[in-house]
């Protein structure tokens, strides 16, 4: 056995005794808590929302403790509850003497109760009530749940509720106010109860001889100790035994008047029914059970017949749904609906088929979801949701005529079940009228013809469909060119579309201008400009246009500074870029040669703004005779303006230059000098380009001009008489 530190305390329970009792104790009183809740919603004004969230909570939580507790009892400490449950059964003539004896004690207190081991009778009696409870709650909530019918669940449920009250009522009073044995509540938390409270109640587990007990309590200790004295009047240890009697005839007697309350009309039977009956069901005839319920489950539909003569007779006559149908009542019409006095009859599209009535639903009405779209009229001082007697030879008795009467009763001529208008009308223009609709006709819509005599209204009903005029397109359409055009629009359209690709109308065959190259592809719209801009192309301007020029419809880039003969330049290709024809070296007076052949036309001819067309850049009267004219000087104007002398047009810079140095400065480089670079002498900012350098030297004729003199002057300034160009470090003669 476990020991503790404390040689007070004694382990009573074990852990999985402890998860055991918590398991059960936990959604039990949760369970009990929400029933109670339910049992006052009968009485009170609580919403059907509010209930049916009580009954969710209530069936989730008991669906969790029946599980729980078949997981915990047999996987959690299996051997341990399986011997415990052995002891609660084992009841034998030891535990008949105790509840004797602990009945007798209510009388007499001075009666000696014998001592007990780890369970006393009273609490044995106790745990097979909590095994009853879990099976009986858990049998007859599966039957309400699922099988909802059987009356008998309802009341032993109800009946199981209030013994239950009672035996957790006495259970919590011994756990928490008794003084003689809330001390051990302890131990249902940790396992461990003061060694006194086993001495007194359970004596027999710390292996004493079996003494007689008054109320629990060795009966020396009661002499010796003052304290204990006052429990020789008290009940304490009866209290237990008390509720278990109360328990047991609660249960006997309630189901008893539960039984007998079926006949005692509603307000009884409001403990136990599910939910109120439906509105139609409001009835004084039905305010017991047992009116449609029998005791077993069964639902009689000769009962439902009492009440529903129609109904009886159709199916005596196997007609319409309710005649073959071949199912109870139950199976469409379930009372006790969800919402308060809510309705019975359900129709729903997974369950209802609407072919077994007498009006069969085909084409469109079998897409109609909403039966009260059609289940509108019903029998005076039917119930509300009645759909038996109704009318169907005529399509009238349904719907109304949209055509007034105008065309007759007979709507099949015309209309199908299949649609009844648009493509699903069987009439043919083209053979039941006398003007065919062809091309762009055949697409449009009947009301596009046919109008509505009320403005914006869809409904073909007041439409006229009888003397209309069509010879001329104008006689229905609008025309677009205010006869501008005249009235034979066949010359240009046709019926496919009258407009874009299927226009008959060729522009390079029927005008005075031909679409050439660019041309060619632009739209319509882009020369013909719509009045007012956002109008149809119809209303353009197509006739007296001018186009002997370019400027006549295009705006002159160059601001007729290059004249008006836009061809010299230009062609229909695209007029600009690679097709433009203008030649540099042929049509003007400056050849590109060289590096100038590979420059961008906008490199020189700048666009006026920066951003805007080439078309914009100064083309003539540009200058060009000086290389100053385009380019900026690099030298400063220090090396004259012939640039050609040193450069050319190849690249102008580099290995490109003309210049040589011997042959062109009065400064020839021999020796060392020839290898030096041109910057070593001719410097120059760091970051400017090499053109920028000083190439204008003031002196040369001594070393010294160009080099410091690292004999400070020592030996004059004739650095000749000892060094060379060869190598000037090397001394002559050496």
């Amino acid at each position: 056995m476990e020991r503790n530190s404390n040689p007070n305390l004694f382990r009573r329970f074990q852990t999985s005794e402890i998860i055991l009792h918590w398991v059960n104790a936990i959604p039990f009183l949760l369970l009990l808590l929400s029933g109670g809740l339910m049992i006052y919603a009968r009485f009170s004004d609580i919403s059907g929302e509010t209930l049916n969230l009580m009954r969710f909570f209530h069936r989730t939580v008991a669906a969790i403790w029946s599980i729980a507790m078949g997981i915990t009892f047999f996987f959690i400490g299996p051997r341990l509850n399986l011997s415990n449950l052995r002891e609660f059964f084992g009841l034998g003539y030891d535990d008949a003497k105790w509840m004797f004896l602990a009945v007798k004690a209510i009388i007499d207190h001075k009666v000696e109760i014998p001592p007990a081991g780890k369970f006393n009778t009273g609490q044995k009696v106790n745990s097979l009530l909590v095994f009853f409870y879990v099976i009986a709650f858990t049998v007859t909530g599966a039957i309400m749940w699922f099988f909802g019918t059987i009356l008998l669940a309802w009341y032993l449920h109800a009946a199981l509720f209030f013994m239950a009250v009672t035996t957790v009522g006495g259970h919590l009073y011994l756990s928490f106010i008794n003084p003689s044995t809330r001390v051990g509540l302890w131990g249902i938390f940790h396992g461990w109860v003061p060694k006194s409270y086993i001495a007194h109640h359970h004596s027999l587990t710390l292996g004493y001889k079996r003494e007689k007990v008054v109320e629990g309590v060795y009966a020396q200790q009661r002499k010796e100790d003052p304290k204990e004295k006052k429990l020789e009047s008290s009940m304490f240890m009866s209290a237990e035994v008390v509720i278990l009697l109360m328990t047991v005839v609660l249960g006997i007697v309630g189901f008893g008047v539960f039984k007998k309350g079926a006949t005692l009309g509603k307000e009884f039977n409001s403990i136990i029914r599910p939910s109120q009956l439906s509105r139609a069901h409001q009835l004084k005839e039905l305010n017991k059970c047992t009116a449609c319920h029998e005791y077993t489950g069964e639902l009689k539909d000769e009962k439902c017949m009492e009440c529903h003569k129609l109904v009886k007779k159709r199916r005596e006559e196997k007609l319409g749904y309710h005649g073959n149908s071949k199912g109870k009542c139950i199976k469409c019409h379930r009372e006790h609906p969800a919402e308060a006095l809510g309705k019975i009859i359900k129709f729903e599209k997974e369950e209802f088929n609407h072919n077994e009535a007498l009006f069969k639903l085909e084409g469109k009405h079998a897409e109609i979801k909403e039966c009260e779209k059609c289940h509108k009229g019903r029998p005076k001082g039917a119930p509300e949701g009645l759909y038996v007697g109704m009318k169907f030879e005529l399509c009238t008795d349904c719907h109304k005529d949209p055509h007034n009467n105008g065309l007759g009763s007979k709507c099949e001529t015309c209309h199908s079940a299949v649609g009844w208008k648009g493509k699903d009308l069987k009439f043919d223009h083209n053979k039941d009228s006398k003007y065919r609709l062809e091309g762009k006709h055949a697409s449009i819509k009947c009301v596009d013809c046919h109008k509505p005599t009320k403005q914006g209204s869809t409904d073909m009903s007041t439409a006229v469909f009888k003397g209309f005029k069509y010879d001329l397109c104008t006689s229905c359409h609008k025309d677009p060119h205010n006869n501008d055009l005249g009235s034979k629009c066949e010359s240009c359209h046709n019926y496919s579309s009258w407009k874009g690709k299927d226009l008959k109308f060729d522009h390079n065959r029927d005008s005075k201008y031909r679409l050439e190259g660019k041309h060619d592809k632009i739209k319509c719209v882009d020369c013909h400009k719509p009045r007012p801009a956002n109008a149809a192309l119809g209303t353009a301007q197509f006739r007296n246009m001018k186009f002997k020029l370019c400027t006549d419809c295009h705006k002159d880039p160059h601001n007729n500074e290059l004249g008006s003969k836009c061809e010299q330049c230009h062609n229909y290709a695209s007029w600009k870029d690679k097709d433009v024809k203008f030649d540099h070296n042929k049509d003007s007076k400056y050849k590109l040669e060289g590096k100038h052949d590979k420059i961008k036309c906008v490199d020189c001819h700048k666009p006026r703004p920066a951003n805007a067309a080439l078309g914009t850049a100064i083309l003539r009267g540009l200058k060009f005779k000086l290389c100053t004219d385009c380019h900026k000087d690099p030298h400063g104007s220090e090396l004259e303006s012939n640039c050609l002398q040193c450069h050319n047009y190849a690249s102008w810079k580099g290995k490109d230059v003309k210049f040589d140095h011997n042959r062109d400065s009065k400064y020839k480089l021999e020796g060392k000098h020839e290898k030096v670079k041109c910057g070593d002498c001719h410097k120059k900012n760091p970051n400017a380009a090499p053109g920028e350098a000083s190439f204008k030297v003031a002196k040369f004729k001594l070393c010294g001009d160009c080099h410091k003199d690292p004999h400070k002057g020592v030996f004059g300034a004739s650095c000749e008489y000892c060094h060379h160009l060869a190598d000037w470090k090397k001394k002559k003669g050496k």
